[in-house]
């Protein structure tokens, strides 16, 4: 019944379906990459199979992870839920970091509802038992019995094609097609894949090509730094080999025109200054690009911002189901079909709290943005401590730079940065320019500040949102940080004290599901 309402809404609005049946869903899900491609202004790395997908679809220019590490915004994406409400506080394998027992995923509901699901590379969550896909494919094996070759990226392009092959007809499916080749250390990008050329001819980047990215300020890049940045696009190259070999698939075997077909990513690149593990746009702003025949318009753009724990909800209503009044996240169909251009969301958030194992990495920050003005709250933040990250995988660039004054001034206030930051993205994309403080945008800081309390407070009961709860938290979280680092080499690394687990209090920390406390955003 709610999807006759729908398809009728569809018909009312100018966009009618190619079929009246529910769509299957294909996301395309990379690992630790940004806005660096065409379809974003970027042309240092063509990208044709993405290029032409933007053309056919619609390019979304403010989509936000709830946090820039892979485990808590993969969790947001399966759960619709913040990190600190799902238990993904952080990664899954050496914190010990999970689900909450009993939180549902739209994995599970999809397939209550009918739906073949499949997903190639990870899931990046814990346990697996939370987010149960029919079909899990291994990037280190191949699924059709091929020779593996030396890229990884080739078993992902067959495991989609095993699930097609496999595919009951007339079944609905989820699939969440997915290559590692954007995690760093980024695959080499001028050897051939099991010896194929791309349209590209996976020619190695040039690095005199290279320029230093906004988000980095005024500096000079080494010879060593083009390096590395080329590296980055190169790999780049092999996204889009995929995505080209992906789509291909889903038209060989009749699926193009009834899929909706999302282009995203889980966070920001690793290793590039103010990227993953940080706040920044570098870290948490992703690639967006929707194509849904005979409903999105092709070659359009839009304003609406776009959140991760909007994914679950727009799955849900676009298989015609119902979404959990705890959700906090909107559909982003209003968007999609033009109903309402900019959709339904006002502001967007995000919960940082840590990456992997270590001191280095944690750094408990929140965001809120209206889309042009962000503001920034490190939570530990006083413009005197120095995040434990300085010297962390997110700054290592920087050691392979020359700054200008004004270049130094950004790398110390990254690296020991304020209780609050303000920036207009609007004039001033790269965040370079703080106005937290400027008399002229008082009001917007305020109001910004008001929004964040109330989200944190009232709509999503953040637990660090009390300075008591932060300072328990801090001091438990680092005080076994300390004992990690202290034991770890002696016990035979992570792997050894992985299976040790953490000595957090998980009942405090993770406690059994329960949604009573949480609100939809308004």
């Amino acid at each position: 019944m709610k999807f006759k309402i729908l398809l009728t809404f569809f018909i009312s609005t100018g966009c009618v379906l190619a079929s009246p049946k529910v769509p299957n869903i294909l996301f395309i899900h990379m690992e630790d990459m940004g806005c660096e491609i065409p379809a974003y202004g970027d042309h240092t790395q063509e990208t044709p199979a993405l290029t032409k997908l933007s053309e056919e679809g619609m390019v979304f220019e403010r989509a936000h992870v709830t946090a820039a590490s892979c485990a808590p915004s993969r969790g947001s994406l399966f759960t619709g839920l913040y990190p600190h409400q799902n238990g993904m506080w952080a990664f899954d394998k050496t914190h010990g970091f999970h689900f909450r027992e009993g939180v549902p995923t739209f994995v599970q509901l999809l397939k209550d509802a009918g739906y073949a699901t499949g997903v190639s590379y990870k899931t990046g969550v814990s346990p697996q038992s939370a987010v149960p896909f029919d079909r899990k494919y291994n990037y280190n094996k191949n699924a059709l019995g091929k020779d593996p070759g030396k890229f990884q990226v080739s078993n992902c392009i067959d495991g989609f094609e095993h699930f097609l092959k496999n595919l009951p007809k007339g079944k609905r499916f989820y699939f969440q097609a997915q290559t590692n080749d954007s995690h760093v250390d980024w695959s080499p990008s001028f050897e051939p894949i099991r010896g194929e050329k791309s349209k590209l001819g996976f020619d190695q980047v040039d690095p005199q090509s290279v320029r230093p990215l906004p988000h980095w300020g005024k500096v000079k890049m080494t010879e060593q730094a083009r390096e590395w940045l080329a590296s980055y696009y190169g790999a780049i190259q092999r996204v889009d080999y995929f995505v080209e070999k992906v789509l291909t698939l889903l038209e060989a075997y009749g699926h193009a025109e009834d899929t909706l077909v999302i282009f995203s990513a889980d966070h920001g690149p690793s290793d590039l200054h103010r990227g993953k593990t940080t706040s920044y746009e570098f870290g948490i702003r992703v690639p967006f690009i929707v194509k849904w025949p005979g409903v999105v318009k092709p070659g359009s753009r839009s304003e609406a911002l776009v959140s991760f724990v909007d994914l679950m909800p727009t799955f849900l209503e676009a298989a015609g189901l119902a979404k959990p009044t705890y959700l906090p996240g909107k559909s982003i169909l209003p968007a999609l079909t033009g109903e309402r251009p900019k959709g339904d969301r006002k502001l967007l958030y995000s919960a940082y709290n840590s990456h992997t194992t270590g001191m280095k990495n944690f750094w408990p920050a929140r965001t809120v943005t209206d889309g042009r003005f962000k503001l920034i709250h490190n939570l530990l933040g006083d413009g005197k401590t120095t995040r434990p990250g300085e010297n962390g995988s997110s700054f290592s660039i920087i050691k392979m730079m020359e700054a200008s004054e004004a270049g130094r001034t950004l790398i110390q206030r990254t690296a020991t940065p304020p209780a609050y930051e303000l920036y207009d993205l609007t004039s001033d994309p790269g965040e370079l320019i703080d106005l937290a403080g400027n008399p002229k945008y008082k009001g917007i800081e305020e109001d910004l500040k008001a929004s964040l309390t109330h989200w944190r407070k009232d709509i999503v009961a953040d637990p660090l949102s009390n300075p008591a709860t932060l300072k328990e938290f801090t001091e438990e979280y680092m005080a076994h940080c300390e004992q990690w680092e202290a034991k770890s080499e002696a016990m035979g690394g992570s792997k050894a004290m992985q299976k040790k687990g953490w000595a957090l209090n998980k009942s405090r920390w993770i406690p059994v599901w329960d949604a009573a406390p949480y609100k939809s955003e308004p």
